[in-house]
């Protein structure tokens, strides 16, 4: 496996700074992405440790509520996830639409 270079986390934080930030709910659920099961398996990763720790939390089942409940001091969540999602680290699960 690679290690991308500075151009790509370049590439990356010009992404993030430059976006608007999403509408994260409650009941969204999120799962990692094909790039973000691969840097959790990474020696040497790209994102910053509080991050990755996050990523590492995701797992599809609990929701964005959920993390909220239990991270209660873990300081914008919110922006936290919506930066991993930009990233395409994780992406949300479908909603249901027998609800």
């Amino acid at each position: 496996m690679t290690i991308p270079g500075p151009q790509f986390r370049r590439s990356i934080i010009d992404a993030l700074v430059n976006a608007q930030p999403k509408v994260i709910y409650d009941d969204d659920v999120f799962i990692k992405t094909h790039l973000g099961r691969r840097e959790v398996v990474a020696t040497v990763g790209t994102l910053p440790q509080r991050l990755r720790m996050l990523l590492l939390l995701i797992d599809g089942r609990r929701s964005v509520g959920t993390f909220r409940a239990e991270l209660t001091r873990y300081r914008s969540l919110e922006e936290s996830i919506d930066m991993l999602h930009r990233m395409g680290m994780i992406e949300r699960l479908p909603q249901r639409l027998d609800r």
